[in-house]
């Protein structure tokens, strides 16, 4: 039975037995061998061979001083639809870019709009809460413009433009889409991906140089799609890193069902570990914050997860190419911590 604490007697015994049958640690390969077959078993399980890029239809322009705004209709490869934000950089010459992922935070009205300034005043309050609780005031997607990155945020299944009825309605859409064979957290990881593709793809984007971002599940989100797809060049993750095990205790967001179905692979539970996914992003560069009082993240299961990210770089012989950071902060991506993060890919895309 479950207890108060969300778990049954049984979860926690699975959670005390189990292997990660796929993890690297659990072969004999070579990294890059092990790379190689988990990317193609990840790749498969999640139907995700063919992936191609979301397409693009601009419904409207505003200019402002410093950039321009474009609400975006992407279309997916399902048929299903969303609106996005592309924020461009003044200026006609081909930039680095970035694939803006909001977090979930059980507010579902706005999506895109945690951080790019929403143009409708219903949005404009949500919004304007929203970023003071998380990001110090700041829309980061603005900070991320003018520092003279193409941005793109879109809204995912469940927020801003495609908002359901609700925290008690995840659990029916990750039911509803498990009966065909799926699941929400593919359906985020295969639109995630298809929205990295349409951005690498844009004409004022350099191909070369497009990153993920996101902070809380957006920081799941990127991390995510740059261990899927090779598009995205490098990765800044904030405040989602955790071994499993770890993240299995009382009171732990995992348990409750809901918004755990997010982050749910069927096919890949018990096989690989989060930080065996994340390393398939290694040798490209990745960058891990966390906070030393995060409630949602505790401190052993986050260092244990770092450790292991640690040695995944190390063994595809990029170890300069990882950095982690354990932050004196809780669960929230501030203004300090965006600048440093801004400032390591400014070095990573080699601008001054």
């Amino acid at each position: 039975m479950i207890d108060r604490d969300n778990m049954s007697g049984l979860s926690r015994r699975l959670r005390e037995s189990v292997q990660f049958t796929r993890s690297f640690k659990s072969t004999d390969l070579s990294f890059d061998s092990w790379q190689s077959a988990t990317r193609a078993f990840v790749t498969e399980a999640l139907d995700l061979r063919d992936a191609c890029a979301a397409r693009a239809r601009t419904i409207e322009r505003r200019d402002h001083e410093s950039h321009e705004t474009r609400l975006l209709e992407l279309t997916f490869s399902s048929g299903e639809t969303t609106e996005a934000f592309l924020l461009l950089p003044a200026g006609k010459t081909r930039r680095p870019a970035v694939l803006l992922l909001h977090d979930h935070g059980s507010r579902f009205d706005i999506g895109k709009e945690k951080l790019v300034r929403p143009w409708n005043d219903d949005k404009a309050l949500s919004a304007s809460a929203w970023t003071e609780r998380c990001y110090d005031s700041r829309y980061l997607g603005e900070v991320l413009v003018k520092r003279g990155y193409v941005v793109l945020c879109a809204d995912a299944l469940g927020w801003g433009s495609r908002e359901g009825n609700g925290y008690q309605a995840q659990q029916a859409l990750a039911a509803n889409l498990l009966q065909f064979g799926t699941s929400l957290a593919a359906v985020v990881a295969s639109e995630d991906v298809q929205a990295a593709l349409c951005l690498s793809a844009l004409p004022e984007v350099d191909e070369l140089c497009v990153a993920s971002m996101g902070f809380s599940f957006g920081g799941y989100r990127a991390w995510q799609v740059a261990a899927l797809t090779e598009a995205i060049s490098a990765s800044v993750a904030i405040s989602w890193m955790g071994r499993l095990t770890g993240l299995m205790e009382p009171g732990a967001n995992l348990l409750r069902g809901q918004s755990a179905y997010y982050m749910l692979h069927p096919p890949l539970a018990g096989k690989l570990d989060y930080p065996d996914i994340a390393a398939l992003i290694a040798p490209r560069p990745g960058l891990f914050y966390a906070g030393d009082h995060d409630p949602h993240f505790p401190r052993a299961a986050v260092t244990a997860a770092f450790g292991d990210l640690t040695e995944s770089w190390g063994a595809a012989q990029a170890p300069g190419h990882l950095e982690t950071r354990i932050w004196p902060s809780g669960h929230e991506f501030g203004a300090a911590q965006q600048d440093a993060a801004i400032q390591w890919l400014d070095a990573v895309f080699n601008r001054s």
